[in-house]
């Protein structure tokens, strides 16, 4: 069973909460207020699993209420809408901050082609 994993910042280990990560699910980059350290906004890999499952599971209670009757209209529309309203309620929890990456050293492309003298 995997445990929850909260974020944090990657320099001071300083936890943010719910609405902070609220806010950073659609930003770039983090300021840590603490420590001052700069950290990448990264969404967790398991957010586009939950986000397939969400929209296949709507899909399918859309085709079921296709399929047995327009009776089915309320319980088919109140599933879909609370199937993405907890998905959209449950995607701050996999915001992730890592330390960016170290600039990569440049690498010469070889010795310069010798230049042919104007005349």
């Amino acid at each position: 069973m995997s445990t929850k994993k909260e974020t944090a910042c990657p320099y001071c280990g300083e936890k943010l909460n719910y609405a902070k990560a609220w806010t950073l699910r659609r930003r770039g980059e983090y300021i840590c207020p603490k420590c001052g350290g700069l950290s990448n906004v990264h969404l967790d890999r398991n957010l586009y699993t939950a986000g397939l499952f969400v929209g296949l599971a709507g899909l399918l209670l859309f085709v079921l209420g296709l399929v047995f009757d327009s009776s089915l209209a309320p319980i088919t529309l109140g599933g879909i809408f609370v199937l993405f309203l907890a998905f959209f309620l449950t995607s701050p929890f996999f915001v992730r901050l890592r330390r960016p990456a170290p600039p990569k050293p440049q690498q010469n492309q070889g010795p310069a082609a010798p230049q042919t003298p104007v005349r």
